[in-house]
């Protein structure tokens, strides 16, 4: 054996071993799970509170952003169940009587955006030790289209009187993107849409009723970044389906 090849041999033995450990402590620290929360509640209805404790996986050491996240819950019958959640920033667990049980659900959010408003959530049921997902409310019908002299005209149920907006606080934005002339006339039919909600908020309605839920949908026009208004909207959960209580359009005027 040259003497070259001896200390390129003993450079391998050398090194490896610090590239090894260092790939050991850099999976371990990927595969240490972040404590968010924990609370102790009776979310099974039999009258003995579980304890229920919400973890996840950060990006890295630098980000806010959870890429998994989960709820472990324990009773004292050594039972367990396990309900993966979606990431994202700042999530959250807070429990209400949203499906009129008598037994608290799980209501879980999580921010989509850190910078923004705009949030994820789920809703799940463990009455009777059974695991079920609840789906939640969104508004589905929803007509609107842009009118002449910076207006909008749209329709918030099928039975609904169509209601108008004027918007003429963003005459020089539309002016600018081409949807009107200077003189307010509509140069194109440019429909607005009904997103997703951005926002649930439990609410108590009364004592005998229990909690409501308020979700906030953003009204869109020509692009993204024309958000026109909110629509809130009060939803009751009845029969296994959410009925809808009221609605409440609010322009944003610039």
């Amino acid at each position: 054996m040259g003497k070259r090849t001896f200390i390129l041999i003993v450079l391998f033995l050398f090194i490896y071993p610090l590239q090894t450990s260092s790939m050991a402590i850099n999976e371990e620290e990927k595969q240490s799970p972040k404590f968010i929360s924990s609370m102790e509640a009776d979310i099974t209805g039999d009258g003995i509170k579980e304890y229920i404790k919400i973890q996840g996986y950060l990006l890295s050491k630098q980000s806010n952003f959870f890429t998994d996240v989960w709820i472990n819950i324990n009773s004292l019958f050594n039972q367990q169940w396990k309900i993966s959640v979606h990431g994202g920033y700042s999530p959250k667990l807070e429990l209400f009587d949203l499906t009129h049980n008598n037994t608290a659900d799980l209501f879980y959010e999580s921010k989509v955006d850190e910078n923004k408003e705009r949030y994820q959530y789920q809703l799940y049921s463990l009455l009777n030790g059974e695991v079920k997902q609840i789906e939640l409310p969104s508004n589905i019908y929803f007509v609107g289209e842009f009118q002449e002299d910076f207006s909008i005209k749209f329709q918030l149920n099928p039975n609904d009187k169509i209601l108008t907006e004027d918007l003429s606080s963003k005459r020089s934005f539309y002016i600018k993107n081409q949807l009107y002339d200077e003189n307010g006339k509509l140069l194109k039919e440019q429909p607005i849409k009904l997103l997703k909600p951005i926002k649930m908020k439990p609410l108590l309605i009364s004592r005998s009723k229990g909690y409501g839920l308020i979700t906030t949908q953003q009204v869109k026009g020509i692009n993204e970044n024309d958000i026109i208004g909110h629509l809130e909207t009060l939803w009751y959960y009845d029969q296994k389906k959410w009925i809808k209580f009221n609605s409440n359009w609010n322009v944003i005027k610039e």
